[in-house]
């Protein structure tokens, strides 16, 4: 189960985070289900940690929440902090099972050496 530190030091897990931003929103546990398709049941058990959410399963509940599914993402542990500010072209090259690490690594100079010059041209 992914947690990650909080402010205070202590550790939280993906579903104490969506609990805590449910409640925020003012949103029951039902009206959340109804909203997101996702069963009451499917996300009781994730708000009580006894099961990982899909990236699905997460876009359903970031909409619901107003938040960015990338937030809730990270939180989760299915994106690594270190890619957040990369592009999803950037994220996509770093998890091609394809590529060799160096391989990956000439793509993403390549490809921010691209971006680069033409936002000079812009």
């Amino acid at each position: 189960m992914a947690r990650t530190k909080t402010a205070t030091g202590a550790t939280e897990s993906v579903g104490d985070y969506i609990r805590r931003q449910r409640e925020i929103a003012n949103i029951s546990l039902r009206k959340m289900a109804e909203q997101s398709g996702v069963s009451a049941a499917v996300l009781r058990e994730i708000e009580s940690g006894l099961r990982n959410p899909s990236r699905t399963i997460i876009q359903s509940i970031a909409g619901v929440l107003r938040l960015s599914a990338e937030t809730l993402q990270l939180q989760a542990g299915v994106l690594d902090p270190r890619d957040a500010g990369d592009s999803e072209v950037e994220r996509e090259i770093r998890r091609d099972p394809e590529l060799t690490e160096r391989q990956r690594d000439i793509l993403l100079e390549l490809y921010q050496t691209f971006c680069a010059v033409n936002r000079t041209r812009r």
